[in-house]
């Protein structure tokens, strides 16, 4: 059990502001799954019947985080780091596609991701890494060796393929090492060399592998390839008119449905780019063109204000850790959910490509749900244990 004199310390407002995000999700989830026109995503009432439990589920789960002094949850990095790494091998070989990539694991009539809980295993295994060396951090060796961290399961995601999720584990890289102290000019070369390593995969499919390397590696090789659906929606996005009913239709239906909804929305409920199914995935990816539609730009800045607010709360814990293992944890938890907040609302207003990436607490997704409510829980962990109590 928590003791009570913790418990006080938790951020209420903080706490506040993800129940309220999530609310705002079940709100919207289901103007976007209730209408009779939406019955090729099933029953009106299933998707909020199914996002309610999992919110449950990650409310549980965050109460388990706070359980533990993140200290101790930190030694179990090694065990979680290889059950995620586990869990993504066998995703390659049983995994099923829903949605595109084959990232999940069949769990009766729900579906597991297990690269949500890569991304809270590299968030912990570094923390665990780089809070022993933050005096160490500033030098480049330092800096490469934690980035063995996050290749492996980069490499895994990728083979999938789920280039979206294989970005926020380098974004959660690069946000702890920022914190940490790494240098600027470090980090800038390792971006560099990872838009290198993009060119290089963006061209691998026109290398006779097959002709040059074992029969295996070059099947590795191979899967590795950026595919020409990937290359299409990485690039579309400059210009959805290029193919308006093939690639670039999401966009063009997501600005539509947001510019229709124009300063206070159509009304809860009563938006027709959703309500006729003209946006494709818009309970999960495409969530805040509904909030555009429904909303207006009011009902939308209502929503970043309180991303807003949970991203400057969770920088604030961050930096007012009481030793570097917090700092890190917090760090890597925000940079998470920043990175697919940020990736997100641009995918849906066409100022970046489409990832696929989910909206925390507020698009329709157990998996993404569950891992938020995990990182949540360790930010709020660091932040009810950032001055010892005295007894």
């Amino acid at each position: 059990m928590i003791d009570a004199r913790l418990l006080k310390r938790l951020d209420w407002w903080l706490f506040a502001a993800v129940v309220a995000l999530c609310l705002f999700g079940l709100l919207m989830i289901h103007s976007a799954t209730r209408s009779p026109e939406t019955t090729g995503l099933g029953s009106p009432s299933t998707f909020v019947q199914k996002q309610a439990l999992w919110l449950l589920v990650g409310l549980g789960a965050f109460a388990f985080t706070l359980v533990f002094d993140y200290e101790r949850i930190a030694r179990w990095h090694i065990p979680i780091y290889c059950t995620a790494i586990a869990l993504l091998v066998v995703v390659l070989r049983v995994g099923q596609a829903p949605t595109g990539a084959a990232s999940w694991i069949g769990l009766g009539s729900f579906h597991l991701q297990p690269s949500e809980l890569a991304k809270i295993a590299v968030i912990l295994s570094l923390a665990a890494f780089l809070g022993q060396r933050i005096d160490a951090i500033r030098r480049l060796r330092a800096a490469l060796a934690s980035l063995l961290i996050p290749a492996v399961p980069v490499l895994l995601v990728i083979l999938q393929p789920d280039f979206g999720t294989a970005l926020v584990i380098i974004a959660i890289w690069f946000g702890a090492l920022y914190l940490a102290g790494a240098k600027g000019q470090h980090l800038a070369a390792v971006f560099v060399g990872g838009l290198a390593l993009f060119a290089l995969m963006w061209n691998l499919d026109r290398i006779p592998f097959e002709r040059l390397l074992p029969r295996p590696a070059a099947q590795v090789l191979a899967k590795a390839a950026l595919k020409d659906y990937q290359k299409e929606r990485l690039t579309i996005f400059l210009n959805p008119q290029a193919d308006p009913l093939g690639a670039g239709y999401h966009i063009i239906q997501s600005r539509l449905a947001i510019g229709s909804g124009r300063l206070a929305g159509r009304g809860l409920f009563r938006g027709t780019q959703s309500r006729l199914r003209f946006i494709p995935e818009r309970h999960t990816d495409f969530i805040f063109s509904v909030v555009g539609e429904d909303l207006g730009l009011l009902g939308a800045l209502a929503m970043l204000l309180l991303y807003f607010f949970l991203f400057w709360r969770g920088l604030r814990v961050a930096l007012r850790a009481r030793d570097p293992l917090g700092s890190l944890l917090a760090a890597g938890a925000i940079s998470m959910l920043i990175f697919h907040a940020i990736v997100n609302i641009g995918m849906s207003v066409n100022i970046m490509p489409i990832t696929g990436l989910p909206l925390p607490f507020v698009s329709y997704g157990g998996s993404n749900l569950l891992a938020s409510f995990i990182a949540f829980g360790l930010l709020q962990n660091v932040h009810m244990r950032r001055d010892k109590i005295i007894f």
